[in-house]
C-alpha cells in the first residue's frame, strides 16, 4: 500500500544529552502544523538517546527516523546528510537537539518556503540556570514560550530574537533586501532540490564552526536567497557547555570563503 508522503521533513542534529532531546520533541507535539516526518541525525551518541526516540517514536503521524554513526569526533555535516538521503519530503527543516521551538515555528517555515531561497532563524539563548530547572511540564504547557518565563534568564542580546511578530519580519526583509544574512545551523529550512543544487554540507568539515559560513557562502555563490526569519520562527537555545574545535587558518580559508556552489565532498561524492 502506498504510504503518505509529509509535507516537511524535520532533520535533528544530535550528540547526546537526552533531557534536551525530549524536550525538543515535546516542543515538536506542540506543533500547529503536523503534516511533517521527524529524522534524527545523530553523530555517535550513546544508548540513551536511543531509549528516548523509542519512547516517542509513534507520537508523530510517521515513525521517528534514527540515523546513527560511531562517535569519531563532530562530524555533523556527514551525518546530517545521511539523514536528509533518507528523508522523503521535498521540504526540509534543520534544528538542533538544544533548541526548542514556538508551536507556530513550522508553520512560519513552511508558509514562508520559496523555491531558491533558504530560511534562516535565529534563538533566544536560555541561561545555565532556567536550562537547569525547565521542567517537560513548561515545555508541554508551552510556558517556556511566555516571555515573562525567559526574559530575565536569557543573553541579553538574544532578547529580540524571542518576540513573535511575522509582520515586523515582514517589513525588516523589505527594509534590508540585498543584505547578506547568515546561516545558523539550528534553525533554516528550504527545498530538498536546492540543497542537493550544491550538494548539500561539505563532509570535509570535521569540527564545529566553518560548517553552516561554509553553506551560506557556496549558496550565495550559487546565486540563492537567504532571508531572515527573525521574530517569525522563534526558537530556544538550551544552555551547555560547547567547547570551540579550532580550525586551522589554512582550512578557514579553504572552506570558509569557498570559491564555487557545488561542494566536490557532500551528498554526492566524487566530481560533478
Amino acid at each position: 500500500e502506498h504510504a503518505m508522503i509529509p509535507s516537511m521533513s524535520i532533520i535533528i542534529a544530535v550528540y547526546n544529552k537526552p533531557d534536551f532531546l525530549e524536550k525538543v520533541l515535546l516542543s515538536l507535539l506542540n506543533q500547529t502544523y503536523r503534516d511533517f516526518e521527524i529524522l534524527i541525525a545523530d553523530d555517535g551518541s550513546g544508548p540513551e538517546i536511543t531509549s528516548v526516540i523509542e519512547k516517542y517514536i509513534q507520537s508523530f503521524l510517521y515513525p521517528i527516523q534514527h540515523v546513527w554513526h560511531e562517535d569519531l569526533g563532530f562530524r555533523k555535516t556527514i551525518i546530517v546528510n545521511k539523514a536528509v538521503v533518507r528523508s522523503q519530503s521535498q521540504y526540509l527543516v534543520f534544528i538542533d537537539g538544544d533548541t526548542l521551538l514556538h508551536h507556530r515555528f513550522l508553520a512560519e517555515h513552511l508558509r514562508t518556503r520559496k523555491t531558491n531561497t533558504i530560511l534562516s532563524g535565529r534563538r533566544v539563548m536560555l541561561g545555565k540556570e532556567l536550562t537547569e530547572r525547565i521542567t517537560i511540564d513548561d515545555v508541554r504547557s508551552r510556558r517556556i514560550e511566555k516571555v515573562s518565563f525567559w526574559i530575565r534568564r536569557c543573553d541579553k542580546g538574544t532578547i529580540k530574537h524571542g518576540f513573535y511578530f511575522p509582520l515586523i519580519n515582514s517589513i525588516e526583509v523589505f527594509l534590508h533586501r540585498g543584505r547578506h544574512y547568515g546561516i545558523l545551523g539550528a534553525n533554516f529550512s528550504l527545498f530538498r532540490g536546492d540543497y542537493y543544487r550544491i550538494n548539500g554540507y561539505d563532509e570535509r568539515i570535521i569540527g564545529r564552526g566553518l560548517e553552516d559560513d561554509n553553506l551560506a557562502n557556496r549558496f550565495r555563490i550559487g546565486g540563492f536567497h537567504i532571508r531572515s526569519m527573525s521574530r517569525r520562527a522563534i526558537q530556544y537555545h538550551l544552555f551547555h557547555s560547547s567547547d570551540p574545535i579550532p580550525h586551522s587558518a589554512e582550512v578557514i580559508k579553504k572552506f570558509g570563503t569557498p570559491e564555487q556552489a557545488w561542494s566536490s565532498l557532500g551528498i554526492i561524492k566524487g566530481k560533478q
